[in-house]
């Protein structure tokens, strides 16, 4: 317990560093493209994500479970790895090129940068796993941390110089640093490999990863959905404020995913077995940080959001207080992730997410067209609520099994 607690401040530091760099190329990217467009944009790159989630089918944690119990594995394991981001990367070309001879209205993202984006993400996903089964999390933050401080300065001088990038610029600049990070935690991965090599076929690795795959994706729908019915049906030009919303709201889960991913490797390869009160002990600082932060983000909102987007952010903090208690709820969930999916209880994860999804689905559909963006995030506010009490329910039984 209290070497996973000494690990946890160290990455959580090195995390919440590396993510302030992306909350600020964030920002200059709205200012660059404005509310509207960058909207459209950041819309865009959630589908690019969800490509590329489908494509990693779920072996960055197969990773983490195999190398945990036979670290011989590893050479292996990089090398499955490296086939499987390969045949992605040639999928998502024909992909693209199927894209390019399609007119899709609203798109503006090129599919060249698009296909570069996919593998770059297929990349960190991958072997992000890699080097959190070895617990290298700080050599994860130094290669996230240096490329985007210098894609940060890059923006910064384009912006202060009144050299506004166009859009294929912004994109296909986007989508090479997130291919840079990728190509170094390949690398990384394969360093001190070790020199016997055990062998590990793909397909126990994919059995194991495809239900966190399923779970992942019906997650990322349940969390992204949404943005596309404001897309199509709000036409009051809350669209750039509404995926901000959301994107101010992964600071909830990257928070508390920091935890999860620094635990799950500890609970897989060392069999740690706590108590309820233990874990909440463990937990309690970071609660009070989700709280601090919530209250933070409401009191700041009305005047914040303008001053850091500019024009056409002034009513965002209305769609934020709306948010803000799902958010703080999807934040304990992830929390609670770990240790159901240390205990091989992922199917309620997913049928959880599952809920929550048709949940969004039925009351958007319904409810959206008629009265816009803000009663999208009273029916995503609630629904994450609900399906944290759901996994809530079941929660103390984790306890009484066994770390398999």
């Amino acid at each position: 317990m209290p070497e996973i607690a000494e690990i946890l401040k160290h990455n959580l530091v090195g995390k919440m560093i590396n993510h302030g760099c992306v909350f600020f190329i964030n920002v200059l990217i709205v200012r660059i493209l404005g509310s509207d467009v960058s909207g459209y944009f950041f819309n865009e790159l959630y589908l690019f994500n969800f490509i590329a989630f489908i494509a990693s089918m779920g072996l960055d944690y197969a990773a983490i479970r195999y190398f945990g119990e036979d670290s011989s594995l590893l050479r292996s394991i990089n090398r499955k790895l490296l086939w499987v981001a390969g045949i992605g990367s040639v999928i998502f070309v024909l992909i693209a090129l199927f894209i390019s001879t399609v007119s899709i209205t609203g798109r503006v993202t090129h599919a060249f940068a698009g296909v570069l984006f996919c593998s770059g993400n297929l990349l960190m996903i991958l072997y992000q796993g890699v080097l959190s089964a070895r617990k290298q999390f700080n050599l994860q933050n130094i290669i996230l941390g240096i490329s985007n401080f210098v894609y940060l300065l890059l923006l910064f001088y384009l912006y202060i110089e009144g050299k506004a990038p166009g859009i294929n610029f912004l994109a296909t600049s986007y989508a090479v640093l997130f291919l840079v990070q990728g190509i170094f935690m390949m690398l990384f991965s394969f360093r001190n490999e070790p020199a016997t090599e055990k062998m590990i076929s793909l397909s126990p690795m994919i059995r194991h990863g495809i239900w966190i795959m399923f779970s992942s994706i019906i997650y990322f729908a349940f969390l992204r959905v949404d943005n596309f019915f404001v897309e199509k049906y709000a036409h009051d030009g809350s669209l750039g404020s509404y995926v901000q919303c959301g994107k101010i709201g992964q600071y909830f889960l990257y928070f508390s995913s920091i935890i999860s991913s620094t635990i799950l490797p500890f609970i897989r390869s060392e069999h740690i077995s706590v108590s309820f009160s233990q874990w909440k002990k463990l937990m309690k600082p970071y609660i009070g940080i989700l709280l601090l932060t919530a209250g933070v983000i409401a009191i700041t909102g009305p005047w914040a959001f303008p001053l850091l987007f500019g024009p056409g952010f002034q009513n965002m903090h209305q769609l934020m207080w709306i948010f803000l208690p799902g958010f703080f709820c999807l934040g304990l969930l992830t929390l609670m992730n770990a240790v159901y999916i240390g205990n091989n209880r992922v199917k309620r994860i997913f049928t959880g997410d599952a809920l929550g999804l048709l949940l969004v689905l039925v009351f958007d559909a319904l409810l959206v067209p008629q009265y816009g963006s803000k009663a999208a995030a009273w029916v995503s506010s609630i629904s994450y609520v609900l399906v944290f009490l759901y996994l809530l329910s079941g929660f103390k039984k984790n306890f009484s099994y066994s770390m398999k």
